[in-house]
């Protein structure tokens, strides 16, 4: 199967705000990071999720749009799972990195897979999260045989809006890659990055 792993569009949130469950509006109209975007996705699709988080929706709406352009998406189109989810950083949750005392920011950088924050999640949490997910979607996945077997069809082509962090999370376990090196790579927003599982 072809996965599409679709990040958000950028927000109005300032330089250097850590957020992962806090949401910010999108910076610019969304028809704009759909119209770029859409370029770079298959023709047809045969099933569409998206992070529950209104920034994700709200581009997975605009994207499914402009497959149908005839029906109003709501969320019987579009599937939400809580597994999409960005990182939740708990305490530091909507502030400025620079706000946040660096008695608890400097542990946590110099192991930001393994250390939590402050009533947040670890990347590890992220990661086992983000893995059930894969699970569940991959050949003989129970999500995708449910899928398959309610729609008598296989699943070719599946979209998916979310996060940097589930989508760097994705990259490391297909590629790979460890996830100490996560954020070497970009994650641009309304960036589009496919796999196969």
């Amino acid at each position: 199967m072809d996965l599409y792993l679709i990040r958000h569009p950028e927000t109005i949130a300032p330089k250097g705000t850590c957020y992962g469950r806090t949401d910010f509006p999108l910076k610019f109209p969304v028809e704009d990071t759909a119209d770029v975007t859409f370029s770079y996705l298959p023709p047809n699709f045969d099933h569409f999720i998206s992070s529950p988080a209104p920034r994700a929706m709200k581009l997975a709406k605009a994207l499914y749009t402009k497959y149908s352009p005839n029906q109003n998406p709501d969320e019987s189109h579009i599937q939400t799972d809580n597994r999409l989810l960005e990182m939740d950083f708990g305490d530091w949750d909507g502030k400025l990195w620079e706000e946040i005392p660096r008695k608890e920011t400097i542990p946590w950088m110099k192991d930001f897979v393994n250390a939590r924050t402050p009533n947040g999640e670890a990347f590890t949490d992220l990661i086992h999260r983000v893995d059930l997910f894969l699970q569940d979607w991959k050949e003989n996945g129970n999500l995708r045989q449910l899928w398959e077997n309610t729609n008598k069809q296989k699943l070719n082509e599946m979209i998916v809006v979310c996060h940097s962090g589930p989508i760097r999370a994705i990259l490391c376990r297909i590629n790979g890659i460890p996830h100490e090196e996560a954020f070497k790579s970009p994650v641009d927003f309304g960036s589009v990055h496919k796999i196969k599982i």
